[in-house]
């Protein structure tokens, strides 16, 4: 018994763990995918923004509890800030069922084939990826992510810790665009 208490232990903390790193990616594949009422979202929509693109599926709890922390990380970040959810290989009436009982405030697009996933090389979920305004990765996390921890800096564009709880990055402050100066000299 203790041993699998401290297992689950270690598998709790590793979860909180996870941060938001730093990405050398070069640019994913752009893509086109319906939305949830049948309207076709390309990635090249969100060009000229930052945008968070969040990799999901309804039957994975932590990904069930990201999706409303997302939603309120974009009601406090700054207007050039987008968030899109990808629901993976998800069967529609369940992501539809999910969305009507836990509504957001951001475009959830269907990869039913995981034909996006499998292009952004995603290997867990959830995955988020954040893409500066020329949809080159800046950053990324592989598993979920305390984003009530933090906010965007209106001003600055920075991700701040929140008052409510520390953040867990790389950094105390990540500068999305010294990020963009950054990969522009590269």
């Amino acid at each position: 018994m203790i041993l699998t208490a401290s297992v689950l232990l270690a598998f709790t903390s590793r979860v909180y763990a996870s941060e938001l790193k730093r990405s050398d990616e070069a640019a994913k594949p752009d893509f086109s995918l319906q939305d949830m009422d049948g309207k076709t979202v390309p990635l090249r929509a969100f060009k000229g923004r930052t945008v968070l693109v969040h990799f999901f599926a309804t039957w994975c709890e932590p990904c069930r509890e990201e999706l409303p922390a997302l939603a309120r990380f974009l009601d406090r970040s700054a207007p050039g800030v987008s968030v899109v959810a990808i629901a993976v290989a998800d069967a529609d009436q369940r992501v539809k069922q999910f969305f009507e009982r836990t509504p957001v405030n951001f475009p959830v697009l269907l990869d039913r084939d995981r034909a996006v996933a499998k292009s952004w090389k995603v290997s867990t979920l959830p995955s988020t990826y954040v893409l500066d305004a020329r949809m080159k990765p800046l950053l990324v996390v592989d598993a979920d992510f305390q984003w009530d921890t933090v906010d965007m800096d209106p001003g600055t564009g920075n991700v701040i810790k929140s008052k409510t709880g520390a953040a867990n990055t790389s950094s105390d402050s990540l500068n999305l665009k010294q990020a963009d100066k950054d990969h522009e000299s590269r």
